[in-house]
């Protein structure tokens, strides 16, 4: 049979196609239908790639790991994210609370990096926002291939039990 981290990849590459094309539309439509200018737009969609590939590879993680339960810490990690990674407001701005626990979430890198494409890189800037960025790939992986094992037994139980109201 196939080895555990074989099933893992390979159900996730459904869900890796489908966040690239989404990333390939949304990436099409800012330039062309609502004209953004930005000046290294190859920059801008590798950017907008791996922003796909960090948080569609989270979120599997999380779903395949901890179930339902990992669906609702995907929606909160998403909601804090959009309120406290300058998805709305500089940093700076927020509450005290947002800008310290704003590093622990992979938006902020992918937004920074996005600014670096439209406005012009700054040095080695665009490179160092990637990289933070890919550190939320290894922290999924752990969570998907490693992290998840002592928690199967658990979410059959709850499977099971959710089956049977």
């Amino acid at each position: 049979g196939a080895r555990d981290y074989e099933l893992f990849f390979g159900r996730y590459a459904i869900f890796f196609v489908m966040g690239q094309l989404q990333t390939l539309i949304t990436v099409l439509g800012d330039f062309y239908l609502l004209q953004v200018q930005c000046v290294h737009p190859f920059l801008f969609w590798f950017a907008s790639a791996v922003t796909s590939l960090v948080f569609s590879l989270l979120i599997y993680a999380l779903v395949l790991s901890f179930g339902d339960v990992g669906k609702a810490l995907a929606v909160v990690i998403v909601v804090l994210q959009i309120a406290g990674s300058s998805g709305t407001y500089p940093i700076e701005l927020l509450p005290e609370f947002f800008q310290k626990v704003y590093i622990f979430f992979p938006f902020p890198y992918a937004i920074n990096a996005l600014r670096e494409c439209v406005a012009g890189v700054y040095e080695n800037d665009y490179l160092i926002y990637l990289l933070q960025l890919c550190l939320f790939i290894l922290l999924a992986l752990a969570i998907g291939l490693w992290i998840r094992k002592p928690f199967a037994p658990l979410n059959h139980y709850m499977e099971k039990r959710m089956e049977d109201l």
